[in-house]
């Protein structure tokens, strides 16, 4: 008799971030570390002021990020100053 002893577990659920019509993995980075890297994607993209949004397009703050407030993926959109 020939006895399994893998243990089957989910595959992580991958988080990802579109900016400028790239796609950045930050699955497994949260809290503060997530509003940090998602500030460090944005400067890679020359973008000095940006909206967040999730993937039920609710636009987030840093502290919504940082609690894990949101759902899906996220994107960083530019601030567009001249429509404020």
């Amino acid at each position: 008799m020939v006895w399994n002893n893998e243990t089957t577990s989910t595959p992580e659920q991958k988080t990802s971030v579109k900016c400028n019509g790239n796609s950045y993995d930050v699955t497994g980075v949260e809290g503060l570390g997530l509003v940090e890297k998602l500030k460090a994607i944005a400067r890679d993209n020359s973008i000095s002021k940006f909206d967040i949004y999730d993937s039920t397009n609710r636009n987030l703050s840093p502290s919504d990020i940082e609690s894990g407030n949101f759902e899906g993926d996220l994107s960083l959109v530019r601030f567009n100053v001249a429509a404020a």
